[in-house]
This record gives C-alpha cells, structure tokens and sequence, in this order.
C-alpha cells in the first residue's frame, strides 16, 4: 500500500466532543437496538435512557467550562495589556477643607476609559441591596468583549456631611455623592490604579535628554583648557553636574569655554 494510500485510509482524530460517525456503536447504538426489540425491558430501557442524557450534560459541563476558561484567559491577557497601557493618574482638582489634591471620577475616566474599549472591555456600575444601614452597596462590572465579566463590590458610608461633621447634604444629594465616590473607589481599586499629583495642573513634562559620558569628557578637557571652573559651569547650566547637561546646552556650553580659552590666550 502506498504513503498516500495509508494517509487516505487513517482516521481522523475524534473530539471528546464529538460523537461516533457510525451510530450504530456505543451508548446510542444500543439503546437503538434495544428500543426495536418488541421484548425490550423496561427498566433497562430507562436506565440507558437516563445514562445518555447524564451523557450529553457532562459533555455540554466540559464544554461549558472550557468555553469559560478560554474567556478567562483572554480577559487576564487583554488586562495585561491594559495595565501595561495606563500610567498614573494626576490629582487635578482642590479638596479646599483638607488643603489637598485628588483626582476626580471624570480623571480616572478620561484616562482609562478609552484605553479599555481598545482593548475590549466595558463597565457597568450600579447599587445593589445593602443590610449595612447608613450605607450604598455599588457593583462594578468589568466586561470583555471574549465573555468573561470580573464582579468588584463594596459598601460605602453615605455622605450626608461636610469635613465639620454638619449635615450639608440632602437624602437625595447623598445617595448621588455616594455613588460618583464608590464609582471612582472601585474602579480605582480594580484596575489597580496610582494617583500622583499634578503640581501645575498639566501633563508631566516629557524627560530632557542630557549629554553622553563622552561630551562630559569633553567638557572636561575644555574647562581645563579654558581654566574654567566647573562648578561655575553647572552653576550657569543651573545642573547639579555636568552629566545632567540637557543635551541642547552642550554647542553653547562648548563656545562659551572656547571663547573663554581665546580671551586667556589672546588668541
């Protein structure tokens, strides 16, 4: 028989899933038998009947949880992503009581947001039933468009007062306030989220790229070329160092010494 042949004549690889093509084997096949014997006994007849339905639910149990499991992992994999994608968040609004900064539901959503619909995921967020009186039990809902959903709980206190302890608020205006701050609580804490502040008020400046190690030595060789001091130098770059020289300060600091050096020499 030739290579090909053999392949032809090879069967392929059955799923677990999968039933046999011939129906005339296995469990099937012998309740199909045995249901077209006039003599069929009764009671073996249900006992197969209810061994193939217990059956056909362990497969569609196994292929439930692998259907889950495989959601599962594609959700870890895309948060990944997401975690990997979203800096820290900047305190931009004033706490006038406690003289600080804290970032607001609007900064958390601004930021991450967009970043989760990218890659997938959506939130849903709403109160649930609470048995702590005084307080709002809120859910938050972590979706991914590959079905699996994170559930994320917690009650909150309701915010009936000011920093004083006085009542500022009414029922109404509490329940909302309550909500937008167990909101930002929550997905704060899901997606593990870090808060810096935001001095002025703005993005952080992006980092300046200083000189190499080898125009630090050249510098160096200049300065003592030019018998300038080097403390003098960083003094006028407002550095620390020479090495913290912003790389677009290096031609005017190395013209500066040579004019220097000129000057000493006449030349």
């Amino acid at each position: 028989m030739s290579q090909l042949a053999k392949v032809d004549h090879e069967a392929a690889p059955v799923s677990r899933y999968e039933q046999p093509a011939n129906q005339s084997t296995g469990l099937l096949g012998v309740i199909e038998r045995i249901a077209g014997n006039p003599e069929v006994d009764v009671e073996r007849m249900s006992a197969l009947l209810k061994m193939r339905a217990e059956e056909e639910e362990r497969i569609r149990r196994i292929e439930r949880e692998d259907r889950a499991e495989a959601a599962r992992r594609e959700w870890l994999a895309a948060f990944s992503a997401v975690q990997a994608k979203i800096g820290p968040i900047f305190r931009t609004n004033e706490n006038d009581h406690t003289r600080s900064k804290y970032a607001d539901l609007a900064d958390i959503e601004r930021i991450v947001t967009p970043i989760l619909t990218d890659h997938g995921f959506s939130t849903t967020s709403c109160p649930i039933p609470c048995e702590l009186e005084g307080h709002i039990r809120m859910r938050l809902n972590l979706g991914h468009a590959g079905g699996h959903v994170e559930v994320y709980e917690d009650d909150f206190p309701l915010d009936t007062t000011g920093s004083g302890g006085r009542v500022n608020k009414t029922p109404i205006q509490a329940k909302g306030s309550t909500q937008t701050y167990a909101r930002r609580y929550l997905k704060a804490s899901a997606l593990d989220l870090a808060f810096l502040d935001d001095k002025d008020g703005n993005p952080p400046k992006p980092e300046i790229e200083t000189i190499s190690e080898e125009q630090v030595m050249q510098l160096r060789e200049m300065i003592e070329v030019a018998e300038a001091d080097e403390a003098r130098v960083c003094a006028i770059g407002k550095i620390a160092r020479l090495s913290d020289m912003p790389a677009s300060d290096f031609p005017r600091a190395m013209d500066m010494l040579k004019r220097r050096q000129q000057e000493r020499t006449g030349r």
